[in-house]
């Protein structure tokens, strides 16, 4: 059941022991959205696997204690939060659930007890406008973390909107928090010398295709697939693809420019489609998104270049 953001303080207010779950490798986005409501609402702060190393800095500077791979048997209910496929939360199954998200994908809606999903730059500013329209005051701590998710979502603001700045302007005053405080917290974050090593190499290998003015990239790794991805964008690429194994698993990180995704492509739609071509999942945003899937990298790859040239060459015939 779809409610707006006055209906859920009513909504969870009739459940008693109550879990904020993130997704696997949660991002700022998930933590601060995740931290705030349990701030606010009470309950457990719960992760899947593990958080990402800027999330880790979060979780430091907040004092937050997320439960790793909590069971939501222990749980009424499990508030599914900045997750839009079932394929992020693992093996977690929880049986009665609700949802907050922003993103495109709509798989997990069905089935549970109630949810908000509504197209934003992040779920940082849902659950801002939860705790607005609930009238409950926000304090230093929660402020701070959904800064920082508003922050590190919109990259920086470079895929943000005017209601993206007017949250951000309405969480410092209520904070009492500096801006730089929060950028702080991303900014603080030295990449691993594996991480640049990593990265390094992906762009060593990397694959271009160019249809017209649009530049393809794509690149295997062993990890650290999104951080590769977005390095290829920064290098000049319009769409960036990196891809590594994991297990017995393909895991497929993609990223676009934001002229890319005026021009009509929906990185969202593309890993979603081709992941599903191999019995896996994916989704995300527009200028953002990942798969998994049983495939070898090269060949997941392949298919996101065909496709994503394909949308753009299209774009350039209109």
């Amino acid at each position: 059941m779809h409610i707006l953001e006055a209906e859920f303080a009513g909504r969870i207010s009739n459940f008693q022991r109550i879990l904020y779950l993130c997704h696997r490798s949660a991002d700022p986005d998930a933590i601060g959205s995740a931290f705030a409501l349990q701030q606010a609402f009470f309950g457990d702060l719960g992760v899947v696997g593990d958080v990402s190393r800027t999330a880790g800095r979060l979780v430091e500077v907040l004092g937050a204690s997320p439960i790793l791979d909590p069971d939501p048997g222990d749980y009424d209910l499990v508030v599914v939060v900045d997750t839009s496929t079932w394929l992020q939360l693992g093996s977690i199954r929880p049986t009665r659930y609700a949802v907050i998200d922003h993103h495109q994908d709509t798989a997990m809606l069905e089935g549970a007890e109630f949810y908000i999903h509504r197209p934003a730059n992040s779920t940082a500013e849902i659950v801002w406008q939860v705790l607005k329209q609930s009238a409950i005051p926000v304090t230093r701590e929660s402020a701070l973390g959904l800064l920082v998710g508003i922050i590190s979502d919109t990259g920086r603001f470079k895929h943000a909107q005017a209601a993206s700045f007017l949250a951000v302007g309405e969480l410092l005053e209520a904070g009492g928090i500096e801006y730089g405080e929060a950028l702080s917290v991303l900014s603080r974050m030295p990449s691993e010398l594996s991480q640049r090593i990593a990265i390094l190499k992906a762009a060593s290998r990397a694959q271009i295709e160019w249809s017209g003015e649009w530049v393809v990239m794509a690149t295997e790794v062993s990890a650290f697939e999104g951080s590769s991805a977005m390095a290829l964008v920064d290098l000049g690429a319009d769409v960036a693809f990196a891809a590594g194994r994991h297990g017995g698993v393909c895991r497929a990180s993609g990223r676009a420019r934001y002229e890319a995704t005026e021009a009509g492509l929906d990185l969202s739609e593309i890993m979603r489609e081709v992941a599903a071509s191999f019995g896996g999942d994916g989704g995300g945003h527009r200028g953002a998104a990942a798969l998994e899937a049983a495939c070898p990298p090269a060949q997941a790859l392949r298919e996101l270049k065909r496709r994503a040239l394909q949308k753009l060459s299209s774009a350039d015939s209109l």
